[in-house]
């Protein structure tokens, strides 16, 4: 956001003009500036390729994680809600990470069925709950 000529901007967009039309409070995001910070992480980090994956829990719009999807990133979600919005977006099952406390086994289970790249699991009670929800999956195939 800048300044120009004592209006204060959004990717030259007069922000007074967007809240009176939108009404407050609203959020506003700059496409222009999230796909820099998309683009100057794939710079930064190709030496070693690694699976880049964005934090839904910092913003879940839908328009911002279906760039993320565009520019080949993951996510990490902390939810279930979080994993079927990446999901919805797009995002290959292959490049999610489930991670967070207190994963009901719905979401487990959920996670399991959607074949996402990795559960962090955060205890040992949530380790055999996996293992239960995951050996209850081969028994069916």
């Amino acid at each position: 956001m800048i300044y120009i000529k004592n209006k204060l901007t959004i990717d030259r967009l007069d922000i007074s003009k967007i809240a009176k039309k939108y009404k407050t409070p609203l959020y506003c995001y700059s496409l222009k500036k999230i796909k820099e910070n998309i683009q100057n992480f794939k710079i930064n980090f190709k030496k070693i390729n690694p699976l880049i994956c964005y934090a839904v829990k910092a913003n879940s719009n839908l328009r911002i994680l279906k760039e993320i999807k565009k520019n080949n990133f993951g996510a990490d979600v902390v939810s279930g809600g979080e994993l079927i919005k990446a999901l919805k977006a797009g995002i290959n099952s292959k490049k999610i990470v489930f991670s967070g406390v207190g994963k009901t086994s719905e979401e487990i289970e959920y996670a399991i069925n959607k074949n996402i790249l990795l559960i962090n699991a955060e205890s040992r009670s949530e380790i055999l709950e996996i293992q239960k929800i995951a050996k209850k999956k081969i028994n069916l195939v």
